[in-house]
């Protein structure tokens, strides 16, 4: 029990930058801004870098105030 609730408070305590791949969507933790909302290209800022989003019926889904979920067919991610 007390393995889980380590947990929940690490992951909720983390400030890291993280982008996770999987299935054709992309989960997006700790961006500081969106900057480009496309069809084809969803353009995303962390600090001073960018990154680019690329594919095809791409779909914005805010989860939290700092996690976004881009769905779609995904064909490059860009740093």
């Amino acid at each position: 029990m007390m393995k889980a609730i380590k947990k929940i408070i690490n992951y909720i305590n983390n400030k890291d930058f993280k982008i996770i791949f999987i299935n054709n969507s992309v989960n997006v933790v700790n961006y500081s801004k969106i900057l480009e909302i496309k069809s084809d290209i969803i353009t995303i800022e962390n600090n001073d870098r960018l990154v680019f989003i690329k594919g095809n019926d791409l779909k914005l889904n805010k989860l939290l105030d700092n996690e976004i979920l881009i769905t779609g067919i995904i064909s490059k991610i860009e740093l």
